[in-house]
């Protein structure tokens, strides 16, 4: 997974986007370092036009605001300033920085923790490990993850020197 010089991402932006007819899924290269096979990915709608796709994981998620969009997603004590959470739509505005990832990855990714037992959709995986120590009847289930509708699994052993025509994307 090469990825993809800067002077030739145009050239190849433009590739995909004619021989696809859509723009193509952009992806961090270094969010992919901890995926071997495949990794699933939101596109992110944050206000200014960020034309990412984001790993659906609560790390990424983190890295993703802090290096694209410049908040420091670790600050969370008491006298931390609250926030306005940009994403389209959101009328959030008053989340601390160190709560806005898992906002993101529950209320905008749509992930959700689904009890195998009982069905119950929980919004954090927290949530679903105290709802299976709590209930008795769901001691033994297991966590069946939600990842949201507009998530897609990229398959990362088609992507040869940072990108993949077949998936529309690029490594940048």
């Amino acid at each position: 997974m090469n990825p993809v010089r800067s002077s030739d991402k145009s050239m190849v932006q433009d590739m995909l986007l004619e021989f696809n007819g859509v723009n193509p899924i952009l992806i961090a290269r270094d969010a992919l370092h901890e995926h071997d096979t495949e990794v699933r990915v939101h596109p992110c709608d944050w206000k200014g036009g960020c034309r990412m796709h984001i790993p659906v994981e609560l790390k990424q998620v983190s890295k993703h605001l802090k290096q694209h969009h410049g908040i420091n997603t670790s600050a969370t004590s008491g006298d931390t300033q609250k926030i306005t959470c940009l994403w389209t739509g959101c009328l959030d505005t008053h989340t601390k920085p160190g709560n806005l990832s898992r906002h993101v990855l529950t209320q905008h990714l749509g992930v959700r923790w689904i009890c195998s037992k009982c069905g119950s959709s929980l919004s954090r995986e927290d949530a679903f490990r105290r709802h299976s120590l709590e209930s008795s009847s769901c001691q033994s289930a297991e966590v069946v993850v939600d990842y949201g509708d507009e998530s897609r699994v990229i398959d990362l052993v088609y992507i040869d020197g940072g990108w993949s025509a077949s998936q529309n994307v690029i490594l940048i």
